[in-house]
C-alpha cells in the first residue's frame, strides 16, 4: 500500500541518521503507523529491525536472538545461554557499526523485564553512544512510555536524542484512501486518521454498509476493539466504560458525569484524568469567559463511534437488529471537530487562536481570535437553504451581546451544503461547506 504522508516526521528521522550516535523514542497510539514508518525510514540502510512480541521473556529473548543470528550472519549466537538482556543487547552493541537498530513495540519487553531498563541504559553509555549508530525504540502503551521511558525517573531519562509522537493522520491526507471525498469525510468522521481503519473503510461503498459490517456485526472489527484499545492501558475497565459511555449520552460536566455513575465527583475525577493523559478524552474550556466552568467530550473518534452505535446495542447485534439511527449523533459531534481541523488546516481568514464558547445555556461552536476581531461561527451537519443560514446567523448576531470581547464580530457557518453560499459571502459573512474542505 502507498506511504501516505509523514514527511514532517521522515525530515526529523532523517536528521538524526546524519548526526548520529543517536538515540529516538518513537511512541504513539496502536496501529497509527510506527512500524510502517520506521520500515520507510529503514530502507536503503543497514538495519537491525526487531518487534518485540506480547509474550514472556524466555519467547522474547529466543526470537530476538534468531533476529541477531540473521542480521550478523552469525549463528553461534543462537548458543548462548543467558536469562539476561544485557548481555544480547550488548552482542548486538559491539558488532553494530553505521547502522540503524530499531526495537520495535519495546513496551513489550518492559512488560516481561522491567530491567531492561536499566541494561538497554548501560549499552547505550557503554557502547553505542560512542557508535556511527542510530537507535529507535518504539511503543504503543502510552502511560508505560510516558512513565518508563520518557520520565525522569526513566534509567533512560536524559539519553535520548529525539522524541517524536506519532499522531493520526490530517484529514487532508485521510482523504487520499478515498476516490469519493464527501464518503472519504464521513469515514474520517467516524474511525479518524488511523491508516488500517482508513483501509478498511475504503473497501466499502457506502457509510451505512461500512457502519453495518464492522461497528454493528459481531464480527466487525470494531465491535470489540475498544476493548483492545482499552484492555492494554487501564484496568477497572467497567468504570472506564461507564465513564465514557456517560459522555457520549452527553453527560459532560464533572457534576453529570458523577451522577450518571451514582459517585461523588472527587472519586470520578482520577478516571478522567487518566483517560486525559492517554488521549481518550479532552478538557474544554470557554475560549472567553470563565475559565472554571469544564466540559469533557471523547476526543477519540472510534471510542465516539462505538460508544454511541455499538456499545447500546450489544442485544440488538446479537438479533440482528441493531439500527442507524445514532449515526447522525457521531457526525454531528464530528463535524464541529472537522470543522475546527479545516479552519486550522487551510486558514481561510487570519486568526491567532480557536475554540468554543458557553455561557448561560447558549453556546458557539467556534470561536476564532485576531486582534480586536472575533469570528462567531456555527457548525452543522445538514444541508442549509439559505433561509436557514440566515436565520442561523442572525441567531449568532443575538449570541454576540453575551460574548465579553472589546472588539468587532465576524458571523459565519460550516455546513454540508450552503444554498446561496457565495450571496452570503458577498455580504461579509464566513461561509464554507463541504466542497471547501476538498
Amino acid at each position: 500500500m502507498e506511504f501516505i504522508d509523514r514527511e514532517k516526521e521522515m525530515k526529523v528521522l532523517e536528521r538524526e541518521w546524519e548526526n548520529r550516535p543517536s538515540f529516538v523514542v518513537l511512541y504513539g497510539r496502536r496501529r497509527v503507523g510506527k512500524t510502517r514508518l520506521m520500515r520507510e525510514f529503514s530502507k536503503g540502510r543497514k538495519t537491525f529491525f526487531f518487534t518485540f512480541p506480547e509474550a514472556i521473556k524466555e519467547v522474547q529473548m529466543r526470537e530476538f536472538k534468531r533476529a541477531l543470528a540473521s542480521f550478523l550472519r552469525d549463528e553461534l549466537i543462537l548458543k548462548v545461554e543467558t536469562d539476561n538482556w544485557f548481555d544480547l543487547l550488548s552482542y548486538l552493541a559491539e558488532r553494530a557499526e553505521d547502522c540503524l537498530i530499531v526495537l520495535d513495540e519495546f513496551t513489550y519487553a518492559i512488560k516481561s523485564d522491567r530491567k531492561i531498563l536499566s541494561d538497554l541504559q548501560r549499552v547505550w553509555d557503554g557502547i553505542l553512544s560512542e557508535k556511527n549508530v542510530m537507535l529507535v525504540i518504539s511503543g504503543s502503551l502510552l502511560g508505560m512510555m510516558w512513565d518508563d521511558v520518557l520520565s525522569h525517573a526513566s534509567p533512560l531519562y536524559g539519553r535520548r536524542t529525539r522524541s517524536l509522537h506519532l499522531k493520526p493522520l490530517d484529514y487532508p491526507n485521510a482523504l487520499k484512501f478515498f476516490e469519493d471525498k464527501e464518503y472519504g469525510i464521513r469515514a474520517y468522521m467516524l474511525v479518524g486518521g488511523i491508516p488500517p481503519y482508513l483501509r478498511l473503510a475504503s473497501r466499502y461503498s457506502s457509510i451505512e454498509e461500512f457502519v453495518r459490517e464492522e461497528f454493528l456485526s459481531d464480527y466487525g472489527l470494531f465491535y470489540d476493539e475498544p476493548y483492545i484499545i482499552l484492555g492494554e492501558e487501564l484496568r477497572e475497565l467497567k468504570s472506564y466504560f461507564s465513564i465514557l459511555r456517560a459522555i457520549a449520552e452527553g453527560n459532560r460536566r464533572l457534576e453529570r458525569i458523577a451522577n450518571y455513575l451514582g459517585l461523588p465527583a472527587r472519586s470520578v475525577y482520577p478516571y478522567i484524568e487518566t483517560l486525559m493523559r492517554l488521549g481518550f478524552v479532552e478538557k474544554e474550556t470557554p475560549i472567553l469567559g470563565s475559565r472554571k466552568v469544564s466540559l469533557y467530550r471523547i476526543s477519540d473518534p472510534v471510542l465516539l463511534s462505538w460508544f454511541v452505535l455499538t456499545y447500546p446495542q450489544m442485544a440488538e447485534i446479537a438479533s440482528g437488529t441493531a439500527k442507524l439511527a445514532d449515526l447522525y449523533k457521531v457526525f454531528s459531534v464530528r463535524f464541529e471537530d472537522l470543522a475546527r481541523e479545516f479552519l486550522l488546516f487551510k486558514r481561510p481568514f487570519e486568526f491567532e487562536t480557536l475554540g468554543r464558547w458557553w455561557f448561560r445555556g447558549e453556546e458557539i461552536d467556534i470561536v476564532a481570535l485576531g486582534g480586536d476581531i472575533a469570528s462567531l461561527i456555527e457548525v452543522k451537519w445538514r444541508d442549509l437553504s439559505e433561509r436557514d443560514a440566515g436565520r442561523i446567523l442572525k441567531g449568532l448576531e443575538g449570541k454576540a451581546e453575551l460574548v465579553r470581547f472589546d472588539g468587532k464580530f465576524r458571523f459565519g457557518i460550516i455546513a454540508r451544503s450552503v444554498e446561496g453560499k457565495e450571496g452570503l459571502r458577498k455580504k461579509c459573512y464566513l461561509i464554507w461547506d463541504l466542497e471547501d474542505f476538498y
